[in-house]
Parts: structure tokens; C-alpha cells; sequence
């Protein structure tokens, strides 16, 4: 796409997550193995051929940074173009933290300015989908709207989840409501805008509040401002929270799981981590998952998600959970519907979270252990619990395998 930039929202943090943006960005938050977050957004980039992008980032930027490097994963490693991460504190002299989504794109007009972008997408980077952008900003050229707003269905018990609009036959939204508990329309604003850059400029001028949707877009829907929405019809999932988070991996491991991670025309690219193969030993056992690379699996494992480097060891059992990279499940631990961080360690015989009876459980009974937890030799730890990440202490954690010191 000539003459378009993207700006990627990946500031924020969100209480949603727990422990797991605890210490990083929701848009650094693993998925699916050996993704972040960031990537579908990325992807969606460099598929749609916009290579103009630039990150806002701001809370525990490190992770996201690294990942991120020159952008070479993403084939935006460019000289015109590329992608580039906007924090506040390393722009100017005196520069404030971002207040809110309108308050970021406000510091950073001088950056939109100089792009000589004509059209500006504004892309949320916690969302799990495959989206072509092009066909979006088709519609938008056409419809002549000075915004349009990328939106999909959700299910009726899931509206105070998002904002909800209300669209006429031509697509123009009538009405936008921030999370309301019931509403008569199914469709869901995405946290995907594109405005036409000088608009985006007016605006963000006139108004002084610091967030998009509700200091902004809403005052300019009540002047009668033309804005458009795109219909979405593909999958798309917001997983900002633990439960969703959890639900959003059970659905990659169905009989036609979603999103496509194996579509060789729509590809999501990630920085991937070099480590030696899979390996299952003659005794494991493994069903109806997703293994990445690194992995050795002694144990049994079924319908769960485990990242690069995790070891499984023998006796252990790990059921519908989502292992992070380089946790080690000790001989005889059960680790089931639960959420495990990197660098953990579970000690021999240990028991994390477990199936969820009749009695209301916390957390809707997923356990969530945070980075560098380590789990005593027979602990049992109970369904809903959660464990904040920890600090690393050198000497404590050890690669079961071999018997040698990590830290």
C-alpha cells in the first residue's frame, strides 16, 4: 500500500492477562506455541503490503523490543518504510508518558506528518485474527468516509466485552455504546480504525482528551461525522483476559481450529527461536496438541499447547493447558487447565489445578503460574489459583534432564 502507515497500538497493559503481561506488553504475551500476540497484527502488515509501521510502545517495552529487532521476520527491515518503536521517553526532551490511544498518536503527529501518508491504519495488538487490510481501505476510498471502523459479530453474552455499533444499510454507524451489558446489534467494534491522515490531524487537534474512542470518535459521531463500518466476516478473538486467553489455545486444537496457522498464502511470521526438534520418547504419549520446537516429551500430553523448549518428564501428565517456553514438569507432576509461564519449574509428583467440579472456582478454575515460579516435589496447588511471576534466584532452577544448574 503506497502512502499508508500503520500505527500499532502496544503501549498498554491490562489486569485481564494476570501475571502473563505482569512483565511485559499484551502485545509481547506468547501464543499459539512459538507466536506473540504482535505477530497477527504484523503479519496482517506485510501480507496486506503495508510496510510502513510504527509500534507505540510504552509499559515494560523490553520483551516487545527484542522480539521485534529490525523487523526482519516481517520482511520490514526496509529503508523506505520498515517498522520503527515510538516510546515516549526516548523521543524528545521533556516527552510525558502516553495518557491513552489519542494522547499516543498526538505525540507522534510529527512522525505521521513526515511519512507523507495519505491514509492511516490504527491497529490494536492484542487481537487474534487474519485480516486483509487492503480490501478494508478499498471500502473506505470508496465510501468516500473520513473513518472507517473494522467490526464483527460476537455472541450475545459477550457485548460488555467491547464496544457495540449500530450500522444503517450503507454502512454508516448510527450509534456507538462503550461495553454495555445487552445490545440489539451483533457487531463489535475491532480495535481497527483507518482515517484519512489530514482528518486524523483535525481532529486530534481539536479534541484534547487522551482516548480514540471516547474523548474522539464519539463527540465526532454526535457532530455527524461520516463513519463507516467495515464488516469483518473471518475469526477474530480479543484474548485480553485469561479465560479468553485459554479458550482462544482449546480452539487452535479443534477439528478445524482457528485461526488457520497453516494457510501458506496467509502466513504469520514471528521471530522463531533456534532449538533442535521435537523429541517424544518411546514411552510418551501425546494427543490433539500443538508441540513447537525444543520440546521433549517423556510424559503424556493432551489437548494443550506447549512452547518451545518445555520438558515433559516420565509419569508427568499435562492436560488442556498452555506451557510456556522452557518450563519443566517434573516426574509424576499433573498439570491440568492451567496456564504456565516461562522458566517455570514443577517439582516431582506436584499437582497444578485440575478439573473443575459443580462449586464456583476462581479465575473460571484455570490456574496461572507466573515466570520463574517453582513448584515444591509434591505441592498441590488448586484449581483458580494464582501465582504472581518471581524473581529468578541463581542456583534454584535446574534442567531436570540433565541434572545441571540454569541461573
Amino acid at each position: 500500500m503506497k502512502r499508508v502507515k500503520a500505527f500499532v497500538l502496544a503501549g498498554g497493559r491490562t489486569r485481564g492477562l494476570s501475571t502473563l503481561a505482569g512483565l511485559r506488553s499484551v502485545a509481547a504475551v506468547p501464543f499459539a506455541g512459538k507466536y506473540r500476540l504482535i505477530d497477527f497484527t504484523l503479519s496482517n502488515c506485510v501480507n496486506s503490503e503495508l510496510y510502513d509501521v510504527a509500534v507505540l510502545a510504552q509499559y515494560a517495552p523490553l520483551s516487545l523490543a527484542q522480539h521485534l529487532g529490525r523487523g526482519e521476520p516481517w520482511d520490514l527491515n526496509r529503508r523506505d518504510g520498515g517498522v520503527e518503536i515510538l516510546q515516549p521517553y526516548a523521543r524528545q526532551e521533556g516527552a510525558r508518558w502516553y495518557e491513552g490511544t489519542a494522547d499516543a498518536l498526538r505525540q507522534n503527529l510529527d512522525v505521521l506528518e513526515n511519512s507523507g501518508a495519505e491514509r492511516v491504519f490504527v491497529l490494536s495488538s492484542d487481537l487474534v485474527y487474519k485480516m486483509d487490510y487492503s480490501w478494508m481501505l478499498q471500502e473506505h476510498l470508496e465510501s468516500g468516509a473520513a473513518v472507517t471502523l473494522a467490526v464483527g459479530k460476537v455472541p450475545d453474552g459477550e457485548t460488555s466485552r467491547f464496544g457495540m455499533v449500530q450500522v444503517d444499510e450503507g454502512g454508516r454507524i448510527l450509534e456507538f455504546r462503550e461495553k454495555p451489558e445487552e445490545y440489539p446489534s451483533p457487531l463489535a467494534f475491532m480495535g481497527v480504525y483507518l482515517f484519512d491522515a489530514d482528518f486524523l490531524k483535525q481532529i486530534l487537534e481539536e479534541h484534547d482528551g487522551p482516548n480514540l474512542v471516547l474523548d474522539i470518535l464519539l463527540p465526532e459521531l454526535e457532530r455527524g461525522t461520516d463513519i463507516r463500518a467495515y464488516r469483518f466476516d473471518g475469526y477474530w478473538d480479543d484474548v485480553g483476559s485469561i479465560q479468553h486467553y485459554f479458550q482462544a489455545h482449546q480452539r487452535l486444537l479443534g477439528e478445524n481450529p482457528v485461526p488457520d496457522l497453516y494457510d501458506p498464502g496467509w502466513r504469520v511470521y514471528t521471530r522463531s527461536v533456534e532449538m533442535s526438534p521435537v523429541f517424544c520418547d518411546a514411552h510418551a504419549v501425546v494427543h490433539g496438541s500443538l508441540v513447537s520446537n525444543g520440546a521433549v516429551i517423556e510424559g503424556t500430553v493432551e489437548r494443550s499447547v506447549l512452547s518451545p523448549g518445555v520438558y515433559v518428564a516420565s509419569g508427568a501428565v499435562v492436560r488442556d493447558a498452555v506451557i510456556l517456553n522452557e518450563t519443566m514438569v517434573g516426574p509424576g507432576a499433573r498439570v491440568e487447565r492451567a496456564v504456565v509461564d516461562k522458566n517455570v519449574v514443577i517439582g516431582a509428583g506436584a499437582r497444578v489445578g485440575g478439573a473443575v467440579g459443580g462449586d464456583p472456582v476462581p479465575n473460571d478454575g484455570i490456574t496461572v503460574l507466573g515466570k520463574w515460579v517453582q513448584v515444591e516435589a509434591g505441592r498441590e496447588i488448586a484449581p483458580g489459583t494464582v501465582i504472581p511471576a518471581e524473581a529468578p534466584v541463581p542456583g534454584e532452577a535446574f534442567d531436570l534432564r540433565k541434572g545441571k544448574v540454569l541461573l
